[in-house]
């Protein structure tokens, strides 16, 4: 159950040698996370300061990447842009750490219509004062609480209805816990997701062949895939011929 009040939290400052030693725990859990030192000629931004001018910036950047890009396709983008990072950093937190990052003041990195590399990281929250649901509990309603607060100023033509932002909620949740447990069995990564499905969506696994199967249920085209391979119908496919 969604808590609807936001939650207040205090913010567990890190010395260098612990700040150090928890981005390397959580490089080791998930290899996609990448916390970097930014530099005089980098941007950087925290999601909580987001204005509406910079996150249209970031939308007119998106539309560049191809001719038949649609406001659509820059919304979901957008969103997942956003978002991704984030999530990830969070399940790796809790599932590995037992710990809840602090999303308020964790920047991130902007390269023209792209958004990688992680900075400014500390612990909001920690396994000692709580039973693993009740963290799960406040680690998915401090996501929501971050969300908000840039959502807020998204321009209207890209906000996403509630069904749909559900959805890319659940997909990414999913994809984070196979990064995180990446040799585990797709059993085990249903069972982790039980506590986290009541907060972000319904499952998304499905039963081929007798086997479980972690499947997308937004499309395919919002993700890129290896070697800047795409489906055929994205819009960044000058082929068309590619697959998912």
């Amino acid at each position: 159950m969604q808590v609807i009040y936001k939650t207040h939290w205090r913010n567990m400052h890190l010395q260098t040698q612990q700040h150090n030693k928890l981005e390397l725990a959580l490089r080791q859990q998930c290899s996609l996370l990448t916390f970097l030192t930014p530099t005089i000629d980098e941007q950087w931004f925290s999601s909580q300061c987001l204005t509406s001018k910079q996150l249209t910036d970031l939308a007119n950047a998106i539309k560049l990447r191809g001719a038949n890009v649609t406001e659509g396709y820059v919304a979901i983008n957008l969103y997942l842009q956003l978002s991704w990072q984030v999530i990830y950093l969070l399940v790796a937190s809790v599932e590995h750490l037992g710990c809840i990052p602090d999303l308020v003041n964790i920047k991130q990195r902007v390269m023209g219509s792209h958004i990688y590399g992680l900075t400014n990281l500390n612990i909001m929250a920690q396994q000692d004062s709580f039973n693993n649901a009740d963290l799960i509990e406040l680690a998915a309603n401090h996501l929501f609480d971050h969300q908000h607060a840039w959502n807020d100023n998204l321009p209207l033509q890209y906000r996403l209805n509630k069904g749909l932002l559900k959805r890319l909620q659940s997909d990414t949740f999913h994809a984070a816990l196979i990064a995180c447990w990446p040799e585990k069995s797709i059993e085990f990564i249903a069972k982790r997701f039980q506590p986290w499905q009541k907060l972000c969506g319904k499952h998304r696994f499905r039963d081929q062949n007798n086997t479980l199967t972690f499947m997308r249920k937004t499309c395919c085209l919002h993700y890129q895939l290896v070697a800047a391979d795409y489906c055929a119908n994205c819009p960044l496919n000058k082929k068309g011929t590619s697959a998912c």
